[in-house]
């Protein structure tokens, strides 16, 4: 039997490693990375030219993405560099707290019970902890167990929650729900509306604007949009323009039970979808006047 090839990402053997029909596309599901699809497997120079710590990010994006249940990635659609520069600095930056604060969510998600042991290896699971490497990950989880979270004593790659790491786990479930940021889905071209409006507004009231730049993905949602919209409080979804990705992404947020903020311009609001006649638009002349009128909703609806 023909070997697995090795992920271009973690360099490990993949579980599964199959071409979709009549395609030019490969699925695979590594056991460090999670599952994804990509172009060229065994060829991509985009992926394949990255040094260890930028692949060590790619995984920490893949695995994210798997373990929330995520549909399965398609990084053959991230088609520029700077996309792809995007998800790593993403992961890149991650304080040691966010990734502690991960592995107590990881394994606070996964227990079924109080006391329940779960398996955590650091070759295999490095990823969660967005780590670059597994020795980076032992040491996090070495300082969970300093800080009381797991329970003593660690064997065989078994983890449990303490009674004081079940409380961290709450609060951390808290925090997500009251997170502080706002996702924008916008039509790119209005940049100067965004720049002048939405962003000071946002800001002033406390929260951080989350507005990935991006190329038109043929209708389909980008995955990282995916990871970003499932940590916002709530969306702002400007249609001026008409743009597919903006209901799609509106869409999504309103599935994860965000609150959604609907915008648009003065000229087009009689072009709004029908489907989405039924909420209350902001319908604004200029980034003055929506900067005032998405304070005082935002005000009303969500703080």
């Amino acid at each position: 039997m023909t070997p697995m090839p090795n992920c271009t990402f973690c360099n490990k053997s993949t579980d599964v490693y199959q071409k979709e029909n009549n395609t030019s596309i490969y699925y695979v599901e590594c056991k460090v990375c999670g599952k994804y699809k990509t172009e060229n497997f065994s060829e991509t120079t985009t992926f394949t030219g990255l040094n260890p710590l930028e692949k060590a990010m790619i995984s920490a994006y893949t695995r994210e993405l798997f373990e929330l249940n995520a549909p399965v990635p398609e990084l053959h659609t991230l088609d520029s560099e700077n996309q792809i520069r995007i998800i790593i600095n993403r992961y890149k930056n991650k304080t040691v707290l966010e990734k502690l604060n991960n592995l107590v969510l990881y394994v606070g998600k996964k227990s079924d019970y109080f006391g329940k042991p779960l398996y955590f290896h650091e070759e295999t699971d490095y990823p969660i902890t967005f780590s670059c490497n597994k020795e980076e990950s032992y040491n996090i989880r070495n300082q969970a167990l300093e800080s009381g979270y797991f329970a003593q004593p660690i064997t065989g790659g078994n983890v449990k929650l303490t009674w004081q790491g079940w409380q961290k786990y709450e609060e951390l479930k808290s925090q997500l729900i009251h997170s502080k940021k706002c996702f924008i889905a916008m039509w790119c071209d209005l940049i100067d509306m965004y720049r002048d409006g939405i962003e000071p507004a946002i800001r002033e009231l406390g929260y951080e604007p989350i507005f990935i730049e991006r190329e038109e993905h043929n209708e389909k949602i980008c995955d990282l949009v995916i990871a970003e919209i499932r940590t916002c409080r709530f969306l702002i979804a400007d249609v001026t323009g008409q743009r597919q990705n903006v209901y799609y992404e509106a869409g999504f947020a309103q599935g994860l039970n965000r609150d959604v903020i609907w915008t648009c311009r003065h000229d087009e609001i009689s072009d709004a979808h029908f489907d989405t006649r039924q909420y209350n638009h902001i319908v604004w002349e200029n980034p003055e006047d929506l900067k005032k009128q998405l304070k005082n909703r935002i005000k009303a609806t969500i703080l």
